[in-house]
């Protein structure tokens, strides 16, 4: 098992993927998937990035 990424380094893996429409689209396509799983919505003016990083660290697959 590799071990967890810290909320930092999840970060700056994701940042990169807003600088292209087909990141963003992974982007999108991630938040989506991450509320199917939970049902829960993304908050009004949230970024997909805060979302994936709240839903990730809550599952314990990144660390503070």
């Amino acid at each position: 098992m590799s071990p967890r990424k810290t909320l930092q380094e999840r970060e700056q893996e994701l940042r990169p993927l807003l600088a292209t429409p087909a990141g963003r689209d992974e982007l999108q396509e991630l938040a989506a998937r991450y509320y199917a799983a939970s049902g829960r919505l993304r908050p009004a003016g949230t970024s997909a990035i805060t979302y994936i990083l709240v839903y990730e660290r809550e599952l314990g697959l990144i660390s503070g």
